[in-house]
C-alpha cells in the first residue's frame, strides 16, 4: 500500500477511484482496519476520490518514538497531515469508532476542510445529558476501557492482546461479521509494540488516567472543550452495538450547531460498515 511521510511519521493508506474527484475519506476504529470499508466503497457512486489511512501503529503506519501518543489529538493531528500531503480539500470525512473520534475532532477544528461529515457508533460530546442511569449503562458497556487502566488489564492485554481484540468482534457485532481470512490479516496488522502503547494510551487518557503527550498539549486542550461542531454531520448507531449507546448518540445533537441527522438501526451492531453498508453509502451520498 502507499504511504505518505508526515512531520511526524509515516501514514499508510488504500486509494481507489477517480484521483480528482471529490475526496471521501473513511477513518477506521479500533480493532480494525482500511479493510472494514471494501463493501462501503464497492457501493459508493463513480467521480469519487476515495482515501482510507491506517491509524497509527496500525499496518505500515507509525509514528516516532517522540510522538508516540493514543490521545484524539495525535489521531486528529495525523488526519489534519494526511490531508495536507495529499492536498485534499473539500471532503467528506467519514469515522467508524476511534476513527469517529479523529474525524470529529478534525471537523471542530478545521471545518473548512470538509463539506460534510458521517460518524458511526462513537458519538460526539462530553456526555452531560445522560441520566445516572445512562450513564451507568454507559460505562457498563465500556468495562474495558476502565479495565485497561488497571495493572492487571493492562499487563493481561500486552501479555496477549488478541484475546481483546478477537473477544471484541465476537460480542460487539455478531460474530460473523468479520470473515476469518480477514481476522487473521487484522490480527497481523496490530503486531506491533506500537499498537498495543497506542491502544493503552488512548484509554487512559479518555479516562483521565494518563496525561497526555505535550506535543499534542495546544490541540488537546482545544478538544477537551468540546468545540461545537458546525460541519453538515449524519451519524449512525446500531441499537445492538454491544459497546455504545444509543442514548450517548442522542445526547451528541446538542454539540452540533446546524445540520445534524442521527440515523438509529435496529438489529445493527459495532461495525455498521460491515453490516449494513447501504446505510454509510446513503449518509456519505447525502453529504456529497
Amino acid at each position: 500500500m502507499p504511504q505518505v511521510t508526515t512531520p511526524r511519521g509515516v501514514i499508510e493508506y488504500r486509494e481507489d477511484g477517480d484521483p480528482d474527484g471529490t475526496p471521501v475519506v473513511l477513518v477506521h476504529g479500533f480493532p480494525d482496519g482500511p479493510s472494514t470499508w471494501d463493501a462501503v466503497v464497492a457501493a459508493l457512486p463513480a467521480g469519487l476520490r476515495v482515501v482510507r489511512p491506517s491509524l497509527r501503529g496500525v499496518g505500515g503506519s507509525s509514528v516516532h518514538p517522540e510522538e508516540r501518543s493514543g490521545q484524539v489529538a495525535a489521531l486528529a493531528t495525523d488526519l489534519l497531515d494526511l490531508f495536507d500531503a495529499l492536498d485534499l480539500h473539500d471532503a467528506v470525512l467519514v469515522g467508524h469508532d476511534w476513527g469517529s473520534r479523529a474525524a470529529h475532532a478534525v471537523a471542530a477544528v478545521a471545518p473548512e476542510r470538509l463539506r460534510g461529515l458521517v460518524g458511526i457508533a462513537t458519538a460526539y460530546g462530553p456526555r452531560t445529558g445522560l441520566s445516572t442511569q445512562q450513564t451507568l449503562d454507559d460505562a457498563a458497556v465500556a468495562w474495558y476501557r476502565w479495565w485497561l487502566c488497571t495493572e492487571v488489564g493492562e499487563a493481561a492485554f500486552r501479555k496477549t492482546p488478541s484475546e481483546l481484540l478477537v473477544w471484541s468482534w465476537d460480542h460487539w457485532s455478531s460474530p460473523d461479521v468479520i470473515d476469518p481470512d480477514d481476522r487473521q490479516a487484522l490480527l497481523a496488522s496490530f503486531a506491533s509494540d506500537e499498537f498495543t502503547d497506542t491502544v493503552v494510551h488512548y484509554y487512559r487518557h479518555g479516562a483521565g488516567e494518563a496525561p497526555g503527550n505535550p506535543r499534542y498539549a495546544d490541540l488537546q486542550a482545544t478538544l477537551d472543550a468540546w468545540p461545537t461542531i458546525h460541519v453538515p454531520t449524519t451519524f449512525l448507531v446500531g441499537d445492538a452495538d454491544a459497546c455504545e449507546t444509543v442514548a450517548a448518540a442522542r445526547d451528541a445533537r446538542s454539540s452540533f450547531d446546524g445540520d445534524f441527522r442521527l440515523v438509529e438501526l435496529a438489529g445493527v451492531g459495532h461495525f455498521v460498515q460491515r453490516e449494513v453498508p447501504a446505510e454509510v453509502v446513503a449518509a456519505v451520498a447525502e453529504r456529497l
